[in-house]
């Protein structure tokens, strides 16, 4: 993937920032798990300074943009232009929240305007969280747990690269993911994808976006200590009990190539557990019935 040219983006951002532009100077952004290549562009408009931000994406990142563009009441991100492998947005001059900062309702409230306006009727051109995506995933995270092993030989690896070959085709899995409704998430939005200013708070990053159960955003942000607040519940009812468990178990896994990768077994072993758990409450109380409307790959 690599950037547009300036001929291809510029008309949308002069129309986005009412009249003629030229180009000021750009920088790249880093921070995190970026993209390939995301630069900073800065404008100049009769005088007047104004950013975007151009960015090499996925095809999935392209067509969630395209459907915030579409959902009612969401107004950040802002999606200027867009090609097959590429975006362009506003520069947003906010920062994350710290840890234990409360997250902006705003960001909740975008959420639940996603969640509610796609759920049952998933856009196009993004992944579906089903066991095929769930097996993969599982498979992507025993790799790096292996590599923690092979690097360390600490028998926590060891254990949870065992149970993750087990939880990868277990059936409990996939009947769940069948009887959940799915929607537009976000699926990674954790405080470095949030930036609050003083507008409100934004939900940026939506590199990872997949049609899924909704509570696979709100779990990320529950482990970050941010509970449902009635900002989101004003809009859409919170997830019950059979999706938070299976949203809480999916989460864990999600992050555990990270865990292995920098944060150590004894992360690593208590992810696990968590997860461990809710898949034996999942099979417990298995769901009762499918019906759950597929999204479109």
């Amino acid at each position: 993937m690599s950037l547009p040219a300036d001929a291809e983006w510029l008309p949308a951002a002069e129309r986005w920032a009412g009249g003629p532009v030229t180009v000021r100077g750009r920088c790249e952004l880093a921070g995190g798990y970026v993209a390939a290549a995301v630069h900073r562009v800065d404008l100049d408009r009769d005088g007047a300074a104004v950013a975007v931000v151009v960015k090499a994406a996925k095809p999935g990142e392209v067509a969630a943009m395209r459907a915030l563009a579409r959902t009612p009441g969401v107004e950040r991100p802002v999606l200027l232009a867009g090609g097959a492998e590429w975006i362009v947005t506003p520069f947003y001059p906010g920062s994350p929240p710290a840890p234990g900062d409360p997250v902006p309702d705003d960001v909740f409230t975008t959420l639940a305007r996603v969640h509610a306006h796609w759920q049952g009727r998933p856009p196009p051109g993004l992944p579906v969280v089903d066991a095929a995506f769930w097996a993969s995933l599982c498979d992507f995270v025993l790799v790096a747990v292996r590599g923690g092993l092979a690097r360390t030989g600490d028998a926590r690896f060891a254990d949870t690269a065992e149970a993750l070959q087990r939880w990868r085709d277990d059936p409990v899995v996939a009947r769940t993911l069948t009887a959940l409704p799915a929607t537009l998430v976000h699926g990674d939005p954790h405080r470095g994808n949030l930036l609050v200013d003083p507008a409100g708070g934004a939900l940026i990053d939506w590199g990872n976006a997949r049609i899924a159960p909704a509570g696979l955003d709100l779990a990320v942000l529950d482990a970050q200590d941010a509970l449902v607040p009635p900002a989101y519940t004003a809009l859409r009812p919170a997830p019950g009990p059979l999706e938070a468990t299976w949203a809480r178990m999916h989460v864990h896994v999600q992050y555990m190539a990270f865990a292995a990768d920098h944060l150590g077994p004894a992360r690593v072993a208590e992810m696990a557990a968590t997860a461990a758990t809710a898949l034996a409450a999942l099979t417990r109380d298995p769901p009762s019935g499918g019906g759950r409307r597929r999204g479109r790959r």
